[in-house]
């Protein structure tokens, strides 16, 4: 019997995370891959990573920092090392790779934010 599982579409649950995206996730016992979805315009506020985080582009231009990252690039962040946005230059998905166990560290956005953030 194989240890791969498969995860049907109809079982992904899609949410509007506190940080505005659209965002569904999926985990094993050490990893998670949260797949973003944004329409033109959005912006995915100042944010990081208590691990570090891998960010795919599946479809669309996104705009991290000063680097601009299409469809097949990618891009590595490395804790502790501060913050940043997403901004959406078109409508696109991306997908971040980042272990299990992480945290995701913001600038002071709020109480209600602070108890409610799952990005």
């Amino acid at each position: 019997m194989s240890a791969f599982t498969p995860i049907p579409q109809s079982a992904l649950r899609w949410e509007r995370n506190v940080l505005g995206s659209e965002v569904t996730r999926i985990r094993t016992d050490g990893a998670m891959l949260t797949v973003v979805h944004g329409r033109e315009g959005d912006v995915v506020p100042d944010h990081g990573y208590s691990r570090g985080s891998v960010t795919y582009v599946v479809s669309g231009r996104i705009q991290i920092g000063g680097a601009v990252l299409g469809p097949g690039e990618a891009g590595t962040y490395t804790a502790p090392g501060g913050y940043f946005s997403v901004r959406f230059l078109e409508d696109a998905t991306y997908v971040v790779a980042r272990a299990a166990d992480d945290e995701i560290t913001v600038p002071d956005i709020g109480e209600r934010a602070a108890h409610n953030l799952d990005a």
